[in-house]
């Protein structure tokens, strides 16, 4: 393997040498930025130090070849027709140092599905441009592409999640915005006839917001309250919370509730640790969801988990909650806005 060092003024010129004296198949091993000449310090110049290798054996082409070639056991043919690397291969190196506040950021645990792909965005656009603000730009860009919004679309809107991600005040909250802003006509269900206080909480709200809301002890009960509240624009169901590594629960949660003409949601805490919220999200991978609401965002210092969930599900979010006030405290983003706040309070 050959190791050369090149000096250039930027990062473009040190890659077009690169490709001049080792080739496309060079490896990037280091970049770093060096002070060259001057005296005692003083009127030096800023410089591009790049690192990189390439293999010194030449790969043998076919159209190179002019006499027949002797028979190669299979294990050799095998080595020689093994594809070769593509153009400067970027993955598992480090970040130069100018990018060395990506390394915390990449090392999320709700980038890891995506790391790859992160990393090569970060370190292509650094090396076409040498520019941090478009490196950021590029990064941002790559996240607000990935991410989805939606709507609710169906009369009927069903909340569900694991217990203790505010359910329930979340309801209130969609309850108080159809109602007072969108001048809907609102109907509650409530099957979360587990906990009393949680009738309780939703009965204070709906008085308060002048809603009129039933209870369902089963799924006979539940299609009675759908159809007592067929007048209704739209009709908000809150479930009941269990421990999501309750194996029974969603066979419970489907006991009770009819999911057709239905836009459900999954509630996420986003004070949750990642590897428990991507647990939910595959538990519940047997409803039929469309998408995410996210709570308590005022609670936590940063918002990667929006990002891995909504990506690797493949599913758009509704709206985030930042806190316990009623109707006030529920945004609803689009992908820019969405995008900025995550790698705005991630980047802190």
């Amino acid at each position: 393997m050959m190791v050369k060092k090149i000096i250039a003024n930027s990062v473009s010129e040190a890659m077009e040498l690169v490709k001049r004296d080792l080739g496309e198949e060079a490896i990037i091993l280091n970049t770093r930025h060096i002070k060259v000449g001057g005296l005692f310090g003083l009127f030096a110049q800023k410089k591009v130090e790049l690192v990189a290798s390439v293999d010194e054996h030449p790969i043998i082409h076919e159209k190179d070849v002019q006499q027949p070639a002797p028979k190669r056991t299979p294990q050799l043919k095998k080595t020689i027709e093994m594809p070769v690397p593509k153009i400067i291969s970027f993955s598992s190196r480090r970040l130069p140092e100018e990018l060395g506040a990506y390394e915390a950021i990449l090392s999320e645990p709700a980038l890891q599905a995506r790391v790859e792909q992160l990393h090569d965005v970060l370190l292509s656009t650094y090396y076409k441009t040498d520019d941090l603000e478009q490196v950021q730009q590029a990064f941002a860009q790559t996240i607000e592409h990935e991410l989805q919004v939606t709507t609710v679309t169906s009369r009927y809107v069903m909340l569900t999640g694991p217990t203790g991600v505010g359910k329930t005040t979340t309801i209130a909250k969609l309850a108080a915005y159809y109602r007072l802003t969108e001048g809907k006509t609102v109907g509650l269900i409530t099957t979360d006839t587990y906990r009393i206080s949680a009738i309780e909480q939703l009965q204070t709200y709906a008085e308060i917001i002048d809603v009129p809301l039933h209870i369902a002890y089963d799924l006979a009960e539940f299609e009675r309250a759908k159809e007592q509240l067929a007048d209704c624009d739209i009709v908000l169901i809150d479930t009941a919370g269990r421990n999501f590594l309750d194996a029974g629960y969603i066979t419970q949660l489907e006991s009770r509730h009819d999911f057709s003409n239905t836009d459900v949601f999954l509630v996420l805490s986003l004070t949750a640790k990642y590897r428990d919220l991507e647990q939910i999200r595959r538990r519940f991978e047997q409803v039929p969801l469309n998408g995410f609401i996210f709570t308590k965002a005022d609670e936590t210092t940063e918002f990667w988990s929006i990002y891995g969930l909504a990506v690797e599900a493949k599913l758009p979010v509704l709206c985030i909650t930042t806190g316990q006030e009623v109707p006030e405290d529920i945004t609803w983003v689009d992908q820019s806005d969405m995008s900025r706040m995550i790698v705005e309070r991630g980047g802190r």
